[in-house]
This record gives structure tokens, C-alpha cells and sequence, in this order.
């Protein structure tokens, strides 16, 4: 395995320490489960209004979000079938790639179907130690299968008033809220970066 890839791999599962103000706000919510999600350094296009959403790297989503949420939020969020989307499809030998046939051509085209319909899972954001809320929608995209929170409050809370800029080491966390245990996450700026 090459460096750069040992030291993303040991990165995504190095253990990681709950920041006070999301115990906190687990605690104030009555929630569980708080778990570590993501880290990366923002880029300019998690910052721009007009992209309007956060992405979440590849290996966090495989390490840490998908065994966070159920089958059914996974569904709502398109990440049902995440690990088999992010294949690339296989050449049958005649230079044409090989397509889902019967049942299975309908249940593709049924989860496509739905997440066009909902276009992501709601979910609350937290930022900061100031707790602003944002909604926003937690999504796989059918074009690249990247993984984001998008759309709703994103650019107006996350993109502009959250005082976080280009270059910042943020954490993503996730935790259940209350007695309906919905997903919700807390982005925390470390503030080591």
C-alpha cells in the first residue's frame, strides 16, 4: 500500500476524542450514540454558496457513516447499496458494460426512483460551540456516488455565518436524538488547524 494511502486509512480510524460542547448537546438533546464521522480540511467548494453542500470523504462514509445509520435512513439518503455503487461495472469481454436484468433492473431503477423523490435524508447540523442549526439534506449523488450534506439552510448557516473558512480541520460527528433516535450531526472546527 503506498504512504499516502496508509496514512488516509490509519487517519479514518484513529480514535478520536468527543468534543465537550457536542457531549453537551447530546446530553441537552437527550441523545445517543454520539460517534466520530469524518475529518478534512475545507475546501473552497464546502464554502461556496453556490455548491451549497459539505462533501464527506469516501473512507469516513464507508468506516463511519453507513454502520451509523439504519437501512432505512440509508435508503432515504441513497446509500443503500453504497458499496456496490461505488464499483465500477464490469466489461462482459465485449466492451459492453453488463446491466441489471429482471427483478433486479426494476429494484435498481425503484431505489433510483426514490432517492430522486426525497433527495436526501433531513437531517439537523450543529455548528459549533454556538449550536446554530442548520436542516439540510445527507445525500449520495447518482452521478459520482460522492456524499454530502446539501441544499436547505447549508449555504446560509454552514456556507457564510458559520465562521469557518477554506483551509479549517473540522470533525463531523453523528448522535441520536431523543425517544425518535433521528440521526442528527455536529460539525466541530478544531481548533489545533
Amino acid at each position: 500500500m503506498e504512504k499516502s494511502k496508509e496514512k488516509k486509512v490509519d487517519e479514518i480510524h484513529q480514535p478520536r476524542t468527543i468534543p465537550t460542547w457536542v457531549q453537551e448537546l447530546v446530553q441537552q438533546l437527550n441523545g445517543t450514540e454520539p460517534c466520530f464521522i469524518m475529518t478534512k480540511n475545507l475546501t473552497k467548494t464546502d464554502l461556496d454558496a453556490n455548491q451549497n453542500r459539505l462533501l464527506i470523504n469516501t473512507g469516513y462514509v464507508k468506516a463511519h457513516l453507513i454502520p451509523f445509520l439504519s437501512d432505512e435512513e440509508k435508503a432515504a439518503a441513497s446509500l443503500l447499496d453504497y458499496e456496490r455503487k461505488r464499483k465500477k461495472p464490469v466489461d462482459s469481454g465485449g466492451g459492453v458494460e453488463e446491466q441489471p436484468e429482471g427483478e433486479a433492473a426494476k429494484e435498481e431503477e425503484k431505489k433510483k426512483k426514490a432517492g430522486r423523490k426525497h433527495r436526501g435524508l433531513r437531517v439537523p447540523v450543529y455548528v459549533g460551540a454556538n449550536k446554530w442549526k442548520a436542516h439540510v439534506l445527507l445525500a449520495s449523488w447518482d452521478s459520482s456516488n460522492g456524499t454530502v450534506l446539501k441544499g436547505g439552510e447549508y449555504s446560509r448557516y454552514l456556507a457564510r455565518w458559520s465562521g469557518l473558512n477554506k483551509g479549517d480541520k473540522v470533525e463531523l460527528w453523528g448522535f441520536r436524538e431523543g425517544e425518535m433516535r433521528r440521526p442528527c450531526f455536529a460539525l466541530h472546527r478544531n481548533e489545533s488547524s
